[in-house]
């Protein structure tokens, strides 16, 4: 997906939200509902109007971090061989965003639009198309599995985001799954916990293998090599 195209998406999505939001506002209420429980019952409140600024500066934040990473990406760290990657990782990102701002939107508004199934089925396919093209970013300092090993070891850190790739999928279908068949909350708990941890403790395991952990080489007068 070329930047253009990209960024015309995004900012047609943010657009969606900002126009939605003018032409509710008048008839919303004055605490706007923005945290839901497990049940899907609200215990979570903001103050209008910043309860309603806040969506649509949500989505448009995702889109400035996202644009803003090609361009202060260092030397020798540079993301344009695989700028379509985040292209689609911004679009992803923003469509979420915009998703769950209409959700709450329509939701303050006095909509039943099951705002927790659907927040559930957006993260899933979010982890899907996430994990989809994981295995494509390069070595970087903003996105993908920043950890010491992976950022020490190009195969480690390509060997690491292949398997990230198939636990973000996993996870997605644990989540998509999750809204239309009612799951133990402990299960999307445990999902979330692999996500984080199995990708971290693997690139750990596979840079022990592939480097080790031994002393820097010497030369011969015993100095390290530098």
């Amino acid at each position: 997906m070329s930047t253009s195209r990209a960024n015309i998406i995004c900012l047609l999505m943010i657009t969606a939200v900002i126009v939605l939001t003018v032409i509710l506002y008048p008839g919303l209420p004055e605490q706007i509902p923005t945290h839901w429980n497990f049940e899907g019952q609200v215990d979570g409140y903001m103050p209008k109007p910043w309860g309603v600024i806040v969506l649509p500066l949500a989505a448009l934040f995702s889109f400035a971090v996202m644009r803003l990473v090609p361009v202060i990406s260092p030397k020798g760290f540079r993301t344009d061989k695989f700028i379509d990657v985040i292209n689609i990782f911004t679009v992803a990102i923003v469509g979420f965003m915009s998703g769950v701002a209409l959700l709450v939107l329509l939701e303050a508004a006095g909509l039943n639009v099951r705002i927790n199934q659907m927040i559930y089925a957006g993260l899933g396919l979010l982890f899907i198309v996430l994990g989809m093209y994981m295995g494509k970013v390069g070595k970087n300092f903003f996105i993908g599995i920043r950890t010491p090993w992976t950022l020490a070891s190009d195969e480690v850190w390509n060997r690491t985001h292949r398997v990230a790739g198939k636990v973000l999928v996993a996870v997605g279908l644990v989540f998509l799954l999750s809204a239309f068949v009612r799951i133990s909350p402990a299960i999307v708990i445990a999902a979330v916990v692999v996500l984080i941890l199995v990708p971290v403790v693997y690139s750990f395991v596979i840079y022990r293998r592939l480097e080790g952990f031994g002393p820097d080489d010497k030369n011969s007068d015993g100095d390290v090599d530098r």
